[in-house]
């Protein structure tokens, strides 16, 4: 692709060769002949007159000293998604059902939707406008899928779930299992039915073996446009809100709810039956034991607002030097 149509795209202006033929995109470091890169941050403007790259990317209020072809743009980041949406696209599978897929025939697959080998769909099923199933997919009985939808290889989908429009599932997910619920009788633990489903909202991006039960009664509810990574364990009517982004290895226990634009960090927990306001941000490995309010930075376990876990954990650190003085003190006033 021209480096001028690349401009013109991206409407950045462009300081040095104005001819060149651009193939790919790579990391500045790593960046050879034909290559495409940018800079994002201070940190890479080392490597602008080390770098094999054809063009760097560039912020555009910049003012860097160099003779390699810079294209000048209002955001790199936003641009390189940009650019990387074009030149890696891929085409999507040829629409229609592999012969290998198992389809009951109550389910309701659309004509432009495409349907892998080894796929098993189950009666009342509805595959929408464009959808993608790529093989070895499992979808239960009166399970839906919406418009342009990407399901990659071996995902469960079980019944009563409600896939909308626009949602990537990574390999793995489960989406739909029993929640985990048991009553003691007689010393012997009893399992609570989970009759409920599950409804993930449009344009959600659920990562590798991440799972999130069906609800008791009910749903549990996936927000539109809430981005999930991978290995996140989501449990039993548990709500979580629209643009909302949970990091990899969360854990989050049946019944909590979880407000708009909530960030939450690696390895967090949050036990049952909370309420998580809007805009909350949760620190990595953080153990939530309470509700919070909207817009509150929370870290540690238990968590609590992120400058009081500072402070407590900088006293933490102080206390071998606060013992050795306490010894000392009482070692003065004993005798």
């Amino acid at each position: 692709m021209k480096l001028t149509k690349i401009a013109e795209v991206l409407s950045g202006e462009i300081k040095g060769e104005n001819s060149i033929d651009i193939t790919g995109i790579a990391r500045i470091e790593d960046a050879g002949k034909g290559d495409i890169t940018y800079i994002s941050h201070p940190k890479y403007e080392k490597w602008l007159n080390k770098t094999d790259a054809s063009c760097i990317i560039v912020p555009r209020n910049s003012n860097l000293s160099t003779t390699k072809t810079l294209l000048f743009v209002d955001e790199p980041t936003l641009a390189i998604i940009k650019l990387a949406d074009i030149l890696y696209k891929r085409a999507p599978p040829a629409a229609g059902i592999s012969p290998l897929a198992e389809v009951s025939p109550q389910a309701a697959i659309d004509e432009t939707a495409s349907v892998g080998a080894f796929c098993v769909i189950c009666s009342g099923c509805r595959v929408g406008r464009g959808a993608v199933l790529f093989p070895q997919v499992y979808l239960g009985e009166r399970s839906q899928i919406g418009e342009d939808c990407l399901i990659y290889p071996g995902v469960v989908i079980r019944e009563n779930v409600r896939i909308n429009d626009r949602v990537v599932l990574h390999p793995g997910c489960v989406i739909g299992a029993d929640g985990f619920g048991y009553i003691v009788k007689a010393g012997k633990r009893v399992k609570i039915p989970h009759l409920g489903g599950v409804v993930v909202g449009d344009n959600v991006e659920i990562g590798a073996n991440s799972t999130i039960d069906r609800a008791t009664l009910g749903d549990t509810i996936i927000g539109r446009g809430t981005k999930i990574d991978n290995l996140v364990h989501i449990a039993h009517n548990v709500v979580i809100g629209e643009d909302s982004v949970i990091v990899a290895q969360v854990g989050i226990a049946g019944s909590t709810e979880i407000g708009r634009n909530v960030i939450i960090a690696g390895q967090a927990g949050i036990s049952d039956h909370l309420t998580i306001g809007n805009e909350v941000k949760i620190g990595a490995q953080s153990g939530v034991t309470k509700s919070v309010e909207d817009g509150v930075e929370i870290s540690g376990y238990p968590a609590r607002e992120h400058k009081r876990s500072k402070k407590a954990y900088a006293l933490l650190m102080r206390l071998p030097e606060i013992y050795e003085r306490l010894k000392r003190i009482e070692k003065k006033l004993l005798g």
